[in-house]
This record gives structure tokens, sequence and C-alpha cells, in this order.
């Protein structure tokens, strides 16, 4: 795997650095080791998710293709580093190797990030704006919207994310459970048609007509003592 390829690698340039068998090209050991470890922090991410993400959808999760290819150039280059140093660092050994490896994470992030999209979109709840703003004048729903709302915004904004961190799909995870839980408090069911035409137009700047408070809108609002919530005003 690319992952255990990357990290054998960034242990046998770390080695070759701090053993110095070079002076001449201990710096140059150093840069390699960093550029590996970079590489494979973004291994670890991409694989990490993927495979999560894979299980919770039932999904087989398969290598990246291009990862034979990776393996195969860091075998080359690892065997030049013990066999001639100034060869794997002055030749391009290594730029081969590099080629290879950001093929393989650049498919192995396409496709985690594909299973990602899939997976936000099983399990992301619905947010209807309708609703929202139609309690959003409700004194006993107020405080409910308002934190619908800032964890509908916060799972948009993760769900953006190409590829998220282990951590960052925690917190998606949390969003998510949160979000389903503040829906379940309100009263939705109750909001029929009229209901919400009723007050998305009272919540507006031009005020709902009086055609709008019909006899289901009044019980409603007598159900919940809002009644006197609502003024009756004439219009421009």
């Amino acid at each position: 795997m690319i992952v255990e390829g990357a990290r054998q690698l960034k242990e046998i340039a770390t080695e070759v650095s701090v053993l110095r068998r070079s002076q001449q090209h201990g710096q140059a050991l150093v840069n390699r080791a960093q550029l590996v470890a970079s590489l494979l922090a973004r291994a670890e991410v991409a694989t990490a998710v993927a495979r999560t993400l894979s299980e919770r959808l039932g999904e087989p999760w398969v290598p990246a293709a291009a990862t034979d290819s990776a393996l195969g150039a860091l075998e080359q280059w690892a065997a030049a580093l013990d066999e001639d140093l100034g060869v794997a660092l002055g030749g391009d050994l290594f730029a081969k190797f590099q080629d290879a490896v950001d093929r393989a994470l650049k498919e192995l992030e396409r496709r985690a990030a594909g299973t990602w999209q899939r997976y936000t979109a099983q399990v992301t709840p619905e947010t209807s704006h309708e609703i929202l703003a139609a309690l959003a004048s409700d004194p006993s729903a107020r405080s409910t919207v308002i934190a619908i709302r800032r964890l509908a915004e916060s799972v948009r904004w993760l769900r953006d994310r190409q590829v998220p961190t282990p951590d960052e799909l925690v917190e998606f995870d949390s969003a998510v459970a949160d979000l389903r839980a503040e829906w379940s408090t309100l009263d939705v069911a109750s909001l029929n048609e009229e209901v919400v035409a009723f007050l998305r137009a009272a919540n507006s700047d031009r005020g709902a007509a009086l055609a709008l408070l019909t006899e289901s809108v009044r019980t409603w609002l007598a159900e919940r003592h809002l009644e006197s919530h609502y003024a009756i005003r004439p219009s421009d």
C-alpha cells in the first residue's frame, strides 16, 4: 500500500540523514525526508477517510490503481539510497518516484472525495428554509431555529471539504446528529401550507393579508397562544 511504502521511505531517508552517511548530501536528504513526510500525511488522511466512509456505505475499499507503480518507484529509489547516494540524490530517480506517488495520491484523493460526497448526501438531513423562515418569529421555536441555522451552516461548511480530515469527519457526524436532534423538537407536522404561507407573509416587511388568516391558521395560533403575537396594520 502507498501509505506503508511512503512510511518506509520516510524512515529510510530519516535514518540516512541522521547518520550523515555523507555530509555533502545531508541537507538534500533532510529535504527529501520532509517531502516524503508531506506525501505520507496526504496519503494517510485520504486512506483513513476513504476506508471509514466505504465501511459506512457498505462499499468495498480498493487501493488506487496507480499504487503499484508508485511502490515500484519507491523501491527503486530506496535501493539507490543504499547503493549510490549521489545518484539517488542527483539523478532523476526521486523525481520519478515523486511523480508516481503524486499520481497515486491524486487518484486516491479523487476517489475519497467521491465517497465523501455520497456519504454526506446520504446522511445530511434536509433543511427547509421555508419552515425556518415561517417559525423564526415564533417565541417557542425561535431559539431552535437559530440553532438549526447555525448547525446547518456548519454541516454545509464541512460538506464542502474536498477530503475531510478524520477530525473533520467526527465534527461532521456530531453536527449532523445535533441537527437531527434540533429538528425533532420542532412541531413541523402541524405546519400545513396555509400556516406556512401566513407565517412567511406575516414575518415579511409587507405583512400578511387578512385572506391568509384562515380558520386553520387561527386554530394553529390559538393552540400555541400566539394570537397576540401578530398584529393587523393597514397596508401601504
